[in-house]
């Protein structure tokens, strides 16, 4: 029986892949989970293709959904794989609870509580105190080691004080240089809000005569379209930006969305800054079922995207900076710029002055998950003048990646009068 292998951490998402490969009559082979350190773990299903008619697979998916609703550990629902981590877990720990401890020591062998400080090591054979044959004199224990040296004590520190400067007879501060103007209106509460001052100019234009900074937030986001490819088009894909931006991992995410929606998905690892960017392209590739091909020159790449499918959609892994592919017939390109979140403004505005955001189709705001607010790089997107096209949270591959809605992400600064935000994936209390 050939088995294939299915990793993520949706049972919606990969019971829908074995349908679509394997059809309605697959049979579940094998469940566990994958344990990851700091994260939740994922789902592994091993699944073949039926040989005889059983199970439907629906079924065998609503068996393994209704134990897993039915169980819970620390609060938190557990996969089939976690049951069998806990099993051996917890008949581990059963073996060592059985295991002969250390008699514990006896009173006698203790050292006396006078003894401690004065030794290294609690001697040999235990001391016992002999009261003398005479009662009426007085019973001293018997001093095994000398009698600590006096502390010497040294001279009290010299308390040193610093005359107070002359004062000084230069005119006082203005009032009014003392404290930055605050803008006015919709672009104060936005400055107020984490937003920069050239971003909340650029909000309070783009809605003029609004009073709600969400609405205008929300009016400036939509006004800045992002590009997306065409159904039936041939289209090469990429995420440019600077390294640790978090380039691939949101590739990835937009490929398997792609492939979910029913387009043909292929990878080209491109990637050629570091070793192992490759295998990586080819292990996310394997996860999320979707063929990989290596391009590192110019002729590979365009000998790759000619044999695909009409209509496919190649997504690329290029390396950091700026990229352009080949000139091809009929086949568009569309690049974002990934923005992380968690960034310093100073040092992402000035690694992005080396992109043309002219020719950029959008911006994928990226690791969302590590950070408070979005307002920082919200603002860097409205000052590149660019559509915010996706947001990328976590380094998970299998939960696809969001399109990014403005009045998601605008109810998500401001507080709403249900005392409730949203960053654009999570709702929080306020």
């Amino acid at each position: 029986m050939e088995t294939k292998r299915y990793i993520g951490n949706d049972t919606t998402r990969i019971f829908a892949r074995v349908r679509a490969e394997l059809g309605p009559d697959a049979v579940i082979v094998r469940t566990r989970s994958l344990l990851r350190e700091g994260a939740e773990p994922l789902i592994e299903v091993l699944a073949a293709a039926a040989a005889e008619p059983g199970l439907s697979l629906a079924l065998q998916r609503s068996l393994i959904e209704g134990a897993l609703d039915r169980v819970e550990f620390e609060g938190k629902p557990l996969t089939v794989g976690d049951l069998e981590d806990l099993a051996t877990r917890e008949g581990a720990a059963g073996e060592l609870a059985y295991a002969p401890s250390a008699p514990a020591p006896r009173e006698d062998d203790l050292a006396p509580a006078w003894l401690e400080g004065f030794v290294a090591a609690p001697p040999a054979e235990p001391l016992r105190q002999v009261p003398p044959a005479d009662a009426s004199e007085p019973f001293l224990p018997p001093r095994s080691t000398p009698a600590p040296p006096p502390v010497e004590w040294g001279s009290r520190p010299r308390i040193v004080t610093r005359e107070r400067p002359p004062a000084s007879n230069a005119a006082p501060t203005p009032l009014g240089e003392r404290f930055t103007p605050v803008e006015p209106g919709v672009a104060g509460l936005l400055v107020a809000s984490g937003f920069s001052v050239e971003a909340a100019r650029i909000a309070a234009a783009a809605a003029p005569g609004e009073h709600d900074p969400a609405r205008a937030l929300e009016a400036a986001i939509a006004s800045r379209e992002a590009a997306y490819p065409v159904d039936g088009r041939t289209a090469i894909i990429s995420i440019q930006g600077p390294a640790g931006a978090g380039r691939t991992t949101a590739l990835m995410r937009m490929a398997l969305d792609c492939a979910d929606a029913g387009r043909t998905a292929i990878l080209v690892a491109a990637d050629t800054s570091h070793t192992g960017g490759p295998a990586q392209v080819h292990a996310y590739g394997e996860a999320i079922g979707i063929p990989v091909f290596d391009a590192f020159s110019p002729q590979e790449f365009v000998h790759a995207v000619t044999r695909a499918p009409r209509g496919a959609c190649i997504f690329v892994d290029v390396p950091p900076g700026r990229w352009a592919p080949p000139p091809i017939p009929s086949v568009d390109h569309f690049a974002y710029l990934a923005m992380p979140a968690h960034w310093n403004s100073t040092t992402l505005n000035a690694q992005l002055a080396a992109f043309d955001t002219s020719a950029c189709s959008g911006a994928v705001v990226t690791h969302t998950d590590l950070v408070a607010g979005l307002a920082p790089v919200l603002s860097l997107v409205l000052e590149t003048q660019l559509g915010l096209a996706f947001l990328s949270s976590g380094r998970d591959v299998s939960t696809g990646i969001e399109v990014a809605d403005p009045l998601t992400l605008a109810s998500g600064v401001f507080t709403t009068s249900s005392r409730e935000t949203t960053n654009g994936r999570l709702v929080a209390t306020a």
